[in-house]
């Protein structure tokens, strides 16, 4: 017996599982904001769009929030608030029973309010397409209950770097590195999935790493990160399912730093305050489509919430996240 074989059998032992579970269930995908949680069959396809809102602020040092006026002691202008809209859309194929493709397109808007030392606001706005995302899902171990697969995905540097808006230093402003819509670099992205599903219900975990691979054209490189998250789902009716999730992310500070910017003016500037992790709890619902005309649809919404944090800043908080998908399968 294998290694994964005898964990994916320790694991039914221990949680009480059977290995009867009937397909087309509405809890066979992960909660809709875990993204490469499942593989297809050969020939199958699969399209999606996501749509992802995200909201930050106020400011953190460690896991202690800052007001304004804390930021102010070391810098003229203070964030206080960013919201990020994202919209993707994505298109999966299974050439093999064993490996499925899958390819992810984005376009990002993102807004951020900011406070100057004299009182005066103002908000700096951004919007285009994001990098691209490439991978493929490679099954190792799969069964009725199980399965375990490898996550190979790159993101190519699609995404605008060179993003202005105007500011109180000027009108056609260079905007810091939160504002931006890529990296500039070339992104390796490896992880392992692992789902189980019970009866009435499932479970998973998957981690992934995010690996810079180069300097970008401004001779910088964003900091290295690693995603964690585990779930379990469970099966309200036989087309809804109801899930909650806790993520982990941890990301690393900016090696190098793009000249044309002051680090003096802003936090978002400082190359030496982007690193941190965030804990984030989640719950989601699934509603697969099981007959009629739109049968092989899916509609999926999560909800997530930061619950602890540890920031090197000042640096603004993820505050919360929303996530809504339609996929179609086929």
């Amino acid at each position: 017996m294998s290694k994964i074989s005898a964990l994916s059998f320790l694991l039914t032992l221990a949680l009480g599982l059977t290995t009867s579970v009937a397909s087309g269930r509405p809890d066979s995908h992960a909660p809709i904001g875990v993204m490469g949680d499942h593989t297809h069959l050969r020939g199958e396809w699969m399209a999606s769009y996501r749509y992802m809102t995200m909201s930050m602020g106020p400011n953190y040092s460690g896991s202690s929030s800052l007001t304004p006026s804390d930021v102010h002691a070391g810098f003229p202008v203070s964030p206080i608030g960013m919201d990020m809209g994202m919209q993707m859309v994505g298109l999966m194929y299974a050439p093999s029973d064993q490996v499925t493709l899958m390819g992810m397109l984005n376009h990002t808007e993102i807004s951020m309010d900011h406070i100057v030392r004299n009182g005066r606001t103002f908000t700096t706005r951004t919007s285009g397409i994001g990098d691209t995302g490439l991978g493929a899902l490679w099954s190792i171990q799969k069964t009725d209950s199980h399965q375990v697969h490898l996550n190979l995905g790159i993101t190519l540097p699609t995404g605008d770097l060179d993003v202005r808006d105007a500011t109180p230093m000027g009108p056609n402003s260079l905007l810091p590195y939160a504002m931006r819509l890529g990296s500039g670099t070339y992104d390796l992205k490896p992880g392992i999935t692992w789902t189980f599903l019970g009866e009435g219900w499932s479970a998973g975990a998957q981690g992934i790493a995010t690996v810079r691979l180069n300097d970008n054209k401004y001779n910088y490189t964003l900091g290295d990160r690693v995603d964690l998250t585990a779930w379990v789902s469970y099966s309200i009716h036989p087309s809804v399912s109801i899930s909650a999730r806790v993520s982990y992310a941890d990301w690393q500070n900016i090696d190098g730093a793009d000249t044309r910017l002051n680090p003096m003016m802003v936090p978002t500037a400082r190359t030496d305050l982007r690193s941190g992790s965030e804990t984030t709890a989640h719950l989601g619902l699934n509603w697969e489509i099981p007959t009629g005309t739109f049968e092989g649809h899916r509609l999926a919404v999560e909800y997530g919430s930061v619950i602890e944090r540890s920031l090197t800043g000042p640096q603004l908080g993820t505050d919360d996240v929303i996530t809504m998908v339609w996929q179609w399968a086929f």
